[in-house]
C-alpha cells in the first residue's frame, strides 16, 4: 500500500540579508525565487501556542477560548511565500506531471543552510491554488530532508510491529504520571495488539544502561514519552532519561543515537517529547530527531510542542493503524493528520515533524497469517475497558481523555456521557475539546493587552459532582462474536438493574424536597461562610483589608497571591495571570533584532513580590559569573522600584534607602535558574551592586527565547515589614537585549514598560510608572 511518489526538493538559503527557496530536483527542473518569512518571531511564539493544548504549562498569549486559532491564515501567508514565483510554478507543473503518471509529489524541505528557520512550522503550509494544507493529503506530503552518513537497508517486518516504550520521570523533575501514560497508550493500542499487528514493550528502566540491554532484542520503534528540551549551554537538544539514582539524566540526540545505530531493526523513533525538534537556530542536527537521523536512522517522528492527551491518543492509535496496514510513513502520517484534525476542534494535527534520510520507506511491512481482523468497536472498546478501570482505581485524570475521545467519536456509546459528567473537573466545559487548567485568581493589569483573556470567572451556582462514580457499572452478558452494537442506535435499552425502583413516585418526591431544603439551608448558612473563607485567605496572605478610599489611579494593579508561585521554571502557576506588554524601544546600538520583545506577570503576598517576563529572543548572551563587575553583560530583564513618588518635584533624584534597580539575567553557570542583584540609589543614579542571595529566579528556555521568573523578598526592596492591601510603588520594568559577540559585551536593545525610561531619566522617581497591590477580588 505504500505510495508511489515524485519527489519536489526545495532547498532554503540565505541570499544576502534574506533568503531564497531553490527547487533543486523536481519533474519540473529546477527554480529559484526570493523567501521572505510572513511573520515576526512573536507571532511564530503565538501561533504555536494557540495551537497547543489548553493545558500547556507555557505562558499563555490568548485567552483559551481563542486557541483554536485560523491556521488557513497562517499557512497560506507561509504557503505563499514559499511557493511564488518560479518555485511556484515549477510546484504545479510537477503536481501535474504526477498526477498524469497515476503518483504523487512529496514535498522535500532542506533546512540545513538556515537552521533559524527549523523552528518554523512548515507542515501547517497551505496552498491557495488547491485550496488545502498540503500535509492533509498523501498526494502531498511535507518532509524535512536531511543527509544522513549511512543509509540503511530496508527492513521487512512481519507482523507485528515491534515498538519498545520508554516513558522517563526522574524524581528531580516536574512529575510525569508513569502509570497514567502508560495506561494511555497501552488503551489506544489495544486493539492492534489483540489483532497481532502490533507488539507494544514498555521498558520499566528509563536509564541508558537498560536501553541499551533492551535493544538487544529486535525492536522496529523507539517510543519515548518524557521531558525533552534544549540545553542553551551545549548548543543541542536533549531527552531527559532516569539515572540508576532515579534523578535527572540529559542525553544528547548523539548520545542516543550511539545505541540505536547498532539496533539493525530500529527504523523510526517517536519523541513525544516538548521541543524534542527544536535546533539551536545554528547547526541543524543539535535537536534530537536531526541527530538521530544523521546518525543512520531512518526517520524520525517528533513533536514540535507538547500536545494534549486527546491528541497524543488519537495520534499513537492512528499511526501505528496505518503503518501495520502497510502504508508508508509519508502517507501513514498524512492519515494521522487528517484523524487528529477530524477528531476535535484543536489543531494540534501539525505539531508532529517527519524527519526522513532517503526516499525509501524504512518498513517494508507484511501481515501474519495470525493477525486477526479487528471489529469495528474494538477500539472503543479498549478505551472505554480502559476507562473504568481507571475509574475503579480511583484515577478520574486517566479516565478523562479516554472518555472524551469515546464521546468524540460515539457520543452515545454504552453511558459514556453520564460518566463524563462525573469525572471533568469542576468548572470544565461540557465539550468534548481539551480540558484546561483551572484558572488562578485573576491579578488585574491596568495596561491594555494585545490580547485580552476575556474567559470568564463566573462560576455556576450549582457545581457538578467532581468525584467519579467509581462502582462497575452494569453491563451486558457476555456475548459470543459478533458482540451487539454497544452504541445503542436502534437496540433495545437494557433491562433496569433496580426494578423495584419502578414507579415509586412518591419516593423520588420526597427525595426531591429533602435536596431542595438542603440546597435553600446551605444558601441561607454555609454560603456566606464560603464568602468569608476566600477573604479571609487574601487576609492570611496579604495582609487586613485597607480603610475604604477612594482606589488610586496607577499603572498597574497587581493581585494578591493566595497561592504564590513556585520559583522552579515551570510555570504553570502563572496560568490565569493577565499580561501586559513592555513595549516601548528606550535604547538602541547598532542593528536590532527585529524579533525581540516580551511581556510581564505581577503577584504579590506579604512576603514578597512575584514577577515573570516572557522574552522573545532568538540570539541568547548568558552573563559570566567569573568575571568581576560584570554581572550583567547579557540577557535579561530589571526593573525600578521605590515608594510612591509622584507628588516627588520632578527633579527630584533617586532616595537613597529607598529606591532600588533589581536585575535579573541568565548565567551561563545556572542554565535552569537566574541571577539577580540590587543596584542601591546613589547621587541621581544607582550604583552596580553584587549577587542578592535572597532573590530567587526560575528560568526556561523556549522555542524563541526564554522566560525568567523571580521572587524578590520586601526586604530586598528596602521595606522594614510588608505592605498592606492599598499599597502604591513607583516601578519600570524593562528588557535588555545583548549583542552575542564572545569577547565584547554592549547593549543592543532595551524595552521598557515607560515610553519615557531613558538612561537619563532613570534616576528620576517622579516619572516612574506607580503600581498598586490590590485585593484579587476587588
Amino acid at each position: 500500500m505504500s505510495r508511489d511518489y515524485l519527489d519536489f526538493d526545495v532547498a532554503v538559503t540565505r541570499e544576502g540579508q534574506g533568503y531564497a527557496a531553490h527547487v533543486l530536483a523536481s519533474p519540473a527542473g529546477e527554480a529559484s525565487a526570493p523567501f521572505t518569512l510572513p511573520f515576526a518571531a512573536t507571532d511564530l511564539a503565538q501561533f504555536m501556542i494557540a495551537v497547543g493544548p489548553p493545558r500547556v504549562s507555557s505562558r499563555r498569549l490568548v485567552p483559551a477560548e481563542a486557541r483554536v486559532v485560523d491556521v488557513k491564515e497562517y499557512g497560506r501567508r507561509l504557503g505563499d511565500a514559499l511557493l511564488s514565483g518560479d518555485v511556484g510554478r515549477a510546484f504545479r507543473e510537477s503536481l501535474t506531471t504526477a498526477t498524469g503518471q497515476g503518483r504523487d509529489l512529496r514535498l522535500r524541505l532542506r533546512l540545513d543552510a538556515v537552521p533559524d528557520l527549523d523552528p518554523v512550522p512548515w507542515e501547517y503550509l497551505y496552498d491557495s491554488r488547491l485550496g488545502r494544507f498540503l500535509t492533509l493529503s498523501q498526494e502531498t506530503p511535507i518532509v524535512r530532508l536531511l543527509d544522513s552518513l549511512e543509509r540503511p537497508p530496508v527492513v521487512h517486518v512481519d507482523a507485528p510491529l515491534r515498538v519498545l516504550v520508554m516513558i522517563s520521570s526522574p524524581s528531580d523533575m516536574p512529575e510525569l504520571a508513569v502509570d497514567r501514560e502508560r495506561e494511555l497508550l497501552t488503551a489506544t493500542t489495544g486493539d492492534l495488539v489483540k489483532s497481532g499487528r502490533l507488539s507494544v514493550t514498555v521498558l520499566e528502566d528509563a536509564t541508558l544502561t537498560g536501553l541499551q540491554r533492551a535493544l538487544l532484542d529486535d525492536f522496529h520503534v523507539f517510543h519515548f514519552i518524557g521531558h525533552g528540551g534544549f540545553d542553551q549551554q551545549a548548543q543541542e537538544g536533549v531527552l531527559v532519561l532516569e539515572r540508576e539514582d532515579g534523578t535527572a539524566h540529559r542525553v544528547s540526540g548523539a548520545r542516543l543515537g550511539t545505541l540505536l545505530h547498532d539496533a539493525r531493526t530500529m527504523q523510526l523513533a517517536v519523541l513525544n517529547a516538548c521541543e524534542g525538534a527544536r535546533t539551536s537556530g545554528r547547526d541543524a542536527f543539535s535537536g534530537v530527531g536531526q541527530a538521530l537521523v544523521r546518525q543512520g536512522l531512518p526517520a524520525v517522528v517528533a513533536m514540535q510542542t507538547e500536545i494534549s492527551d486527546r491528541a497524543a491518543l488519537v495520534f499513537s492509535h492512528e499511526f501505528y493503524y496505518f503503518l501495520t496496514r502497510g502504508l508508508g510513513i509519508d502517507a501513514a502520517i498524512c492519515e494521522v493528520r487528517k484523524a487528529m484534525a477530524v477528531s476535535d476542534e484543536a489543531s494540534e494535527w501539525g505539531t508532529a515533524v517527519l524527519l526522513r534520510s532517503g526516499a525509501d520507506q524504512p518498513f517494508s511491512f507484511t501481515t501474519s497469517a495470525t493477525a486477526a481482523t479487528e471489529r469495528p468497536d474494538s477500539r472503543l472498546e479498549s478505551l472505554y475497558d480502559a476507562a473504568k478501570g481507571a475509574l475503579l482505581a480511583r484515577a478520574p485524570a486517566t479516565a478523562l481523555p479516554l472518555l472524551e475521545q469515546i464521546a468524540a467519536e460515539h457520543p452515545d456509546y454504552e453511558d459514556v456521557t453520564q460518566l463524563l459528567e462525573r469525572v471533568r473537573p469542576e468548572g470544565a466545559p461540557a465539550d468534548d475539546g481539551p480540558t484546561p487548567l483551572p484558572r488562578r485568581d485573576p491579578v488585574r493589569l491596568t495596561q491594555p493587552l494585545p490580547q485580552p483573556d476575556t474567559q470568564s470567572d463566573t462560576q455556576p451556582d450549582t457545581q457538578p459532582d467532581t468525584q467519579p462514580d467509581t462502582r462497575p457499572v452494569a453491563r451486558p452478558e457476555p456475548q459470543p462474536d459478533p458482540r451487539p452494537d454497544r452504541r445503542g442506535d436502534d437496540a433495545p435499552p437494557p433491562p433496569d438493574p433496580h426494578p423495584r425502583r419502578r414507579g415509586n413516585g412518591f419516593v423520588r418526591s420526597l427525595i426531591g424536597l429533602v435536596v431542595l431544603f438542603g440546597l435553600f439551608w446551605l444558601g441561607a448558612t454555609q454560603v456566606p461562610k464560603w464568602f468569608k473563607g476566600a477573604t479571609a485567605a487574601v487576609t492570611s496572605a496579604c495582609g487586613p483589608a485597607p480603610a475604604a478610599a477612594n482606589a488610586p489611579a496607577t499603572t498597574f494593579v497587581a493581585g494578591c497571591a493566595t497561592t504564590t508561585p513556585a520559583i522552579d521554571g515551570d510555570f504553570a502557576d502563572w496560568d490565569g495571570v493577565p499580561t501586559a506588554p513592555i513595549p516601548h524601544v528606550v535604547a538602541q546600538v547598532g542593528t536590532p533584532q527585529p524579533e525581540f520583545g516580551g511581556d510581564w506577570q505581577v503577584v504579590w503576598d506579604s512576603g514578597a513580590l512575584y514577577l515573570r517576563v516572557h522574552v522573545v529572543d532568538p540570539d541568547i548572551r548568558s552573563v559570566n559569573l567569573a568575571t568581576p563587575g560584570a554581572w550583567f553583560n547579557g540577557d535579561g530583564f530589571s526593573f525600578e522600584f521605590g515608594p510612591d513618588a509622584r507628588s516627588l518635584d520632578p527633579k527630584a533624584t533617586t532616595r537613597r534607602g529607598q529606591d532600588v534597580h533589581v536585575m535579573v539575567g541568565l548565567s551561563r553557570d545556572a542554565p535552569t535558574s537566574g541571577v539577580a542583584s540590587i543596584n542601591p540609589a546613589g547621587r541621581g543614579t544607582f550604583t552596580t551592586g553584587t549577587r542578592h542571595p535572597e532573590i530567587t529566579v526560575g528560568r526556561a528556555d523556549t522555542l524563541t527565547g526564554y522566560d525568567l521568573e523571580a521572587r524578590v523578598p520586601w526586604s530586598a526592596l528596602q521595606l522594614r515589614k510588608a505592605p498592606v492591601r492599598g499599597s502604591v510603588f513607583s516601578m519600570n520594568v524593562n528588557l535588555s537585549d545583548a549583542t552575542s559577540a564572545p569577547a565584547t559585551w554592549r547593549l543592543r536593545t532595551m524595552k521598557s514598560t515607560n515610553a519615557a525610561r531613558t538612561a537619563d531619566t532613570q534616576g528620576f522617581p517622579h516619572g516612574w510608572q506607580t503600581i498598586t497591590l490590590a485585593d484579587a477580588a476587588s
